[in-house]
């Protein structure tokens, strides 16, 4: 309830500094940032970035993207991948094994 999700063009600009001027949480699910491409960032003007917004990247190779570095010159609050590889990893661990994969181990492991 009250929670608008928009979808647009990356390649539009002018329109994705509009929406995240207007966002609490600006996410990222493309491999823009991902290793070839970690010099790249799917936001290329940045002036929307402020503190407050959630900056969230599914790029967890590097951990910190340029996406995610520029939000947090930004002051912005910043999410990389690695929980969503986490919870991929528990998915498909399940689905192959048929068991639970120990999570907290993993976790406390992959976290470090």
């Amino acid at each position: 309830p009250g929670i608008v999700v928009n979808v647009y063009d990356i390649a539009d600009t002018a329109k994705m500094t509009e929406e995240i001027q207007s966002s609490d949480i600006f996410a990222n699910a493309t491999i823009v940032g991902m290793k070839p491409m970690e010099k790249e960032s799917v936001v290329k003007d940045t002036s929307a970035f402020r503190p407050g917004l959630v900056v969230a990247d599914a790029v967890y190779n590097p951990e910190e993207t340029r996406l995610l570095r520029e939000a947090k010159e930004a002051g912005c609050t910043c999410l990389n991948g690695k929980g969503m590889l986490l919870w991929q990893g528990v998915a498909a661990f399940r689905l192959y094994t048929g068991e639970e994969m120990p999570v907290q181990e993993v976790k406390e492991m992959f976290f470090q």
